[in-house]
């Protein structure tokens, strides 16, 4: 049985994994770590991945509302115009057009990234950035089919829940 940390409830609902950059750089690993939420006092509870024994106890992690959402969502469906892109082919055929688009001083350069959705109105591409699993962006594709200059392709965090970060989508672009 998972113990709370900081009340002694127990710690009950989903486990989400948490990747932190390497330290130091030249390292080139991750740290990760599992992340629960008390029931009861609504504090996080952290441990290294993979410390699935009692003797390897969780961490009190505070009160974080940041995380909130990770454990109290609820699936929404995605917001008009907004729709899934289909595994096969258009998620191929976005990606490849962002590795195209995107260049050296870009802030999704070499990033691995997977095509959730696309906006029906324009050309906006919401990814997941696969290094962290909660991070989306909202991308602008030019459809040059080649390297673009910095900021271009546009990219803008979408804040979660993504249903309300995708509705406040104005499809203005400058």
């Amino acid at each position: 049985m998972d113990i709370c940390p900081s009340c002694g409830a127990e710690l009950t609902g989903r486990t989400l994994q948490e990747s932190s950059p390497a330290e130091p750089p030249e390292v080139g690993r991750r740290t990760r770590r599992e992340l629960r939420r008390c029931g009861s006092c609504r504090h996080l509870a952290w441990r290294a991945e993979g410390a699935r024994h009692a003797s390897q106890p969780w961490s009190d992690g505070g009160v974080d509302p940041d995380y909130d959402s990770l454990f109290d969502f609820t699936l929404e469906p995605l917001p008009a115009p907004w729709f899934l892109v289909p595994a096969h082919p258009g998620r191929a055929t976005l990606e490849a057009e962002l590795r195209a688009e995107v260049s050296e001083g870009h802030p999704l350069h070499g990033k691995p990234v997977i095509a959730v959705a696309r906006c029906e109105r324009c050309d906006e591409v919401l990814f997941s950035v696969e290094e962290d699993p909660v991070r989306f962006v909202r991308v602008h594709l030019t459809w040059k089919q080649g390297p673009d200059t910095p900021p271009w392709p546009m990219t803008e965090p979408v804040p979660l829940p993504l249903y309300k970060g995708l509705t406040e989508h104005t499809h203005e672009h400058s």
